[in-house]
């Protein structure tokens, strides 16, 4: 009888559960819409209401420091703008009450007939733990790969050269663990550690970037060493998804320091992962540095930018070996019997 109670007292708990977290994420994608709304239609009489009094923003590292100066700050931006955001993925950690959001984003000024400016963005959210009302919001702009679209018809780029895997589990804790192991190698600058971690098929992609591989991962990382040293990786969040144990997004500090100039350099980066057989095989990024009189250098840039050199370096070697092996058989075909050549 004790037994089946207990059983029964389960059951419920694991309902209880649930329910919380269907509420969570629907009072969390409600919340996303509400800004999504307010952003796109100029729309702020009712911004305040989805903000706890002393919210902080963080926008490409300038900081706000609460609601009402952040309303004014959000209206001063957006209110001359003509705005589209096109959800890419929400992550939403229902335990923590955190939400990760990606967009493409298009924008002009408002009544011009101009182009779009076309990029990416990505949010961070802390929820309050009393109500769905933001604590934290982090905004990363992506303007390096911007390009123009005619009219908001244009087609929605895709995420191409990347399908997820399907999903493997893994908890909190393990994916906490995996991430920091990864680091740790880095900041130790021991590759071959590092690289056990990095998938074959690894694609890294900051917004519009092309694939790259383990090799080309494995060089960019070299270069990126011979360029600076004494590189620190601190997590600062960590959202983790239940309904996609092995996705991720995390907030990193990425610093270190210029071998040639002795400058350090410090970003906050937003970092989405896919872990697949315990090794990263996607991973996008976004990164703001800080400008200022000690940080100077955009270093998490330089690494990423090093990695796609290689790339595209490895692309064109590729490229280059099949031309020359089609060309070689050509020849060969040639002096075939029946092959057409006298």
């Amino acid at each position: 009888m004790e037994k089946e109670n207990l059983e029964i007292e389960e059951l419920e708990l694991k309902v209880e559960l649930d329910e919380s977290i269907k509420t969570c994420r629907n009072k969390s994608e409600e919340l996303v819409n509400n800004l999504k709304h307010c952003l796109e239609k100029r729309d702020f009489e009712k911004f305040n209401d989805f903000f706890d009094p002393k919210a902080v923003l963080n926008r490409c590292n300038e900081e706000i420091i609460g609601r009402n100066l952040i309303r004014s700050y959000i209206n001063d931006l957006y209110i001359g703008e003509e705005l589209e955001l096109i959800k890419v993925r929400t992550l939403i950690d229902s335990n923590q009450r955190h939400i990760a959001c990606e967009w493409i984003t298009r924008r002009r000024e408002l009544n011009s007939d101009n182009e779009y400016d076309q990029g990416m963005a990505s949010w961070y959210l802390k929820l309050s733990p009393n109500d769905y009302t933001v604590k934290t919001w982090y905004i990363w702009i992506d303007s390096v790969f911007e390009t123009k679209v005619p009219n908001l018809d244009a087609p929605i780029p895709k995420e191409s050269n990347w399908s997820p895997c399907p999903i493997q589990y893994y908890n909190r804790k393990e994916m906490s663990e995996f991430l920091r192991k990864r680091s740790q190698c880095f900041e130790e600058e021991d590759l071959e550690s590092w690289s056990s971690y990095i998938h074959d098929d690894v694609i890294v992609r900051p917004p519009w970037n092309l694939m790259v591989n383990k090799n080309s991962c494995i060089e960019g990382a070299k270069e990126f060493f011979n360029n600076f040293e004494d590189p620190s990786v601190s997590k600062l969040e960590l959202l983790y998804d239940e309904t996609i144990p092995n996705w991720c997004v995390y907030i990193q500090i990425f610093s270190s320091t210029n071998r040639a100039t002795g400058k350090k350099g410090e970003d906050v980066d937003f970092i989405f992962n896919e872990i697949v057989d315990g090794k990263v095989r996607y991973w996008r990024s976004y990164f703001s540095a800080n400008y200022n009189k000690i940080y100077t250098e955009n270093n998490f840039n330089f690494f990423i930018e090093t990695l796609s050199k290689y790339s595209k370096n490895n692309f064109e070697n590729e490229k280059n070996s099949l031309n020359s092996s089609t060309n070689n058989n050509k020849n060969n075909n040639s002096n075939i019997i029946g092959s057409g050549k006298d």
